[in-house]
């Protein structure tokens, strides 16, 4: 994250014209998906009325299949050099705000709860000389079958994320793709 921050110039120098503007643009991107992704999703809830049951207008059909659409946005996971600690005292020693308690730590320890993503299409990547190396081995070695983890050169910082994007959206898509209607 802080390696986003500052390739954007939210910490350190800042910087170039273009580099802001792109900055910019992709995080009025992101925004907008998520504001449509939820709005649709809520709207759609609303619309059928919180009731599971067979549409009986074209614009309950409609919000469903809005909803539906919003829902497919988590049909694959991938995760370019997430930050993962293996113990709530290395989380602590890395910052002492990250957990409020163990019992949160370990409520949310992605590695434990690997096993929840079920058959869903996983990708982590992160870079050998990441700080988060041993924790993102973990988190792949708990990862369902199929999962794929990318390892390879890298550090945790700007560089590293930019190669990985285009991996990594091309691993979204095709699993999109696939788990279309």
């Amino acid at each position: 994250m802080v390696a986003r921050f500052g390739s954007a110039g939210l910490c350190g120098c800042a910087p170039e014209a273009a580099a802001r503007v792109r900055a910019s643009l992709a995080s009025l991107a992101c925004c907008v998906a998520v504001f449509l992704g939820f709005g649709g999703a809520m709207w759609s809830q609303l619309t059928i009325g919180w009731q599971w049951s067979e549409p009986d207008s074209a614009g309950v059909t409609v919000a469903t299949l809005v909803m539906s659409g919003a829902m497919l946005a988590f049909a694959a996971v991938a995760a370019i050099s997430p930050a993962i600690w293996t113990s709530y005292a290395q989380a602590r020693g890395a910052n002492p705000a990250a957990y409020a308690s163990a019992a949160a730590f370990a409520a949310n320890d992605a590695v434990t709860h690997a096993a929840a993503l079920g058959r869903r299409p996983v990708r982590v990547a992160s870079g050998y000389g990441d700080p988060f190396y041993p924790g993102v081995q973990a988190l792949a070695r708990a990862l369902p079958p199929g999962a794929v983890a990318d390892f390879g050169p890298g550090c945790h910082d700007g560089s590293f994320f930019v190669a990985q994007e285009p991996p990594s959206l091309a691993f979204l898509a095709a699993h999109l793709a696939s788990s279309g209607p």
